[in-house]
């Protein structure tokens, strides 16, 4: 965000033009603080509505609006919207978004009718309610989104111990439907970046790193405390912005 400032205030400055004329320098004081170095020009930009209306970073953002089920929200313009019957690829970023009817099963992780309506119960009061699709257990949390409660957790890996999955879930319930939001983190930076927190098991899984398991909640509070890999982090924090921007509209 504060790139994206910088550009447009450049822009701003190089449109506008300076009144300087020719031969004439800028000069300023080897110890004068940046705020005495801003331009008028600049002073300007910065207190305009331009400047203001960009702000927050999620107005440039991409909208999903579901008329259908009344739901919508925003995400990155780097982050690519999985198709069904796709698999997300370990270098990029991807959101999933999963609309069903409540117990509706596909696969063995999947939320049954039963665990589904006793998840509705406990988010109404403020509590997580089942565990599914192997939650990690330091990550689950209730999240207030929009005027409901919703599932947030993470999932690292499934079944095999050579797993290495990188996602962040938020799961709720509305208009008679069970929603879910995944976003799929850049794997391969991950292990490149935060190697501290893998390990390799030769036996079973070759040369290929895989989780650490003593250190996940270490790793876990490292992105909370926001000292991951800048890639990681990234990934981490837009969860958060994203589901701060969903909006829920009745049919």
């Amino acid at each position: 965000m504060k790139k994206t400032l910088f550009t447009l205030l450049a822009f701003s400055i190089m449109l506008t033009g300076c009144s300087l004329t020719p031969g004439q320098q800028k000069t300023a004081a080897p110890n004068q603080d940046l705020e005495e170095k801003v331009s008028p020009e600049e002073e300007e930009f910065n207190n305009s509505g331009q400047a203001k209306a960009i702000e927050d970073e999620t107005d440039l953002w991409q909208l999903y609006d579901n008329s259908e089920v009344g739901i919508s929200f925003q995400y990155p313009w780097d982050v690519i919207l999985l198709d069904e019957g796709t698999s997300p690829e370990s270098d990029k970023t991807y959101l999933d978004i999963d609309i069903r009817n409540i117990g509706e099963v596909e696969l063995p992780t999947d939320v049954n009718e039963e665990d589904a309506m006793e998840n509705i119960e406990a988010l109404t009061s403020g509590e997580f309610g089942k565990d599914s699709d192997f939650a990690f257990e330091a990550s689950k949390q209730v999240k207030a989104v929009g005027f409901l409660f919703a599932q947030d957790y993470m999932t690292l890996a499934r079944f095999e111990v050579c797993d290495v999955t990188l996602e962040r879930k938020l799961r709720f319930y509305f208009n008679n439907k069970q929603i879910t939001l995944t976003l799929h983190g850049p794997v391969d930076s991950l292990k490149k970046t935060m190697p501290d927190y893998f390990t390799v098991d030769s036996t079973n899984c070759g040369e290929e790193k895989i989780w650490n398991f003593e250190k996940q909640h270490s790793f876990y509070q490292e992105l909370v405390a926001g000292n991951g890999s800048e890639e990681v982090q990234i990934w981490f924090d837009n969860f958060d912005q994203i589901a701060e921007t969903v909006i829920f509209a009745h049919r």
